[in-house]
């Protein structure tokens, strides 16, 4: 069992709590498990590899950093690197995993908005990145700037405001809504993944 108590604690303590005196809660672990399994399986299947490097840790090309743009992450998102590992079972009703496929040829730089509030993420060719926010109401793609993966020189930039997601006609909380950014559109197009059992 792989780091199993951070992922199932929560799904236990639920279970102790709603226990009535003389009643059973009977969660199988390992029933958990291989949901968690099963959702990073269908995640690995829909996207390219997952990115294993925190943006907020990554050193941005030049013309990023000499305009001032950074890195913009809220405080309680979290980079999920490993699915089956980070994710909690009890939490996955209750959250929205965006992720940022890049299949451009090119490292990008993506602005998007969340519920009206500004984010900014760096994404490495051939590398998705999965980021796990609180249940959304929206999602909408700004732009989307390409760097040469080797030198870091501005390419090209698109506008990709066009992109607007809304909850619930478009996803809906406990769902991986994957967007794939490709070189040939100037817009992106989407996956949904249920998470929530």
């Amino acid at each position: 069992m792989k780091n199993s108590s951070r992922r199932l604690r929560p799904a236990l303590m639920f279970c102790a709590l709603l226990a009535l005196p003389g009643a059973s809660c009977n969660i199988d672990i390992d029933e958990l498990e291989d949901l968690l399994e099963d959702i990073e399986i269908n995640i690995n299947n829909a996207v390219n590899t997952i990115q294993t490097r925190d943006p907020r840790q990554i050193t941005l090309p030049q013309p990023v950093v000499d305009r001032g743009d950074t890195i913009i992450i809220n405080q309680d998102v979290n980079v999920i690197v490993d699915v089956s590992n980070q994710l909690v079972v009890a939490e996955l009703p209750d959250i929205t995993l965006i992720g940022f496929e890049n299949i451009t040829g090119f490292d990008i730089y993506i602005q998007y908005l969340v519920d009206g509030v500004l984010q900014g993420v760096f994404v490495f060719d051939g590398e998705t990145l999965l980021l796990e926010y609180p249940c959304l109401a929206d999602i909408q793609l700004l732009s989307e700037e390409d760097f040469d993966v080797f030198s870091g020189i501005f390419i090209q930039e698109f506008d990709l405001s066009g992109v607007l997601l809304l909850n619930p006609f478009d996803f809906e909380c406990g769902q991986a809504v994957i967007l794939t950014i490709d070189p040939f559109s100037v817009s992106a197009s989407t996956e949904i993944i249920e998470l929530a059992p």
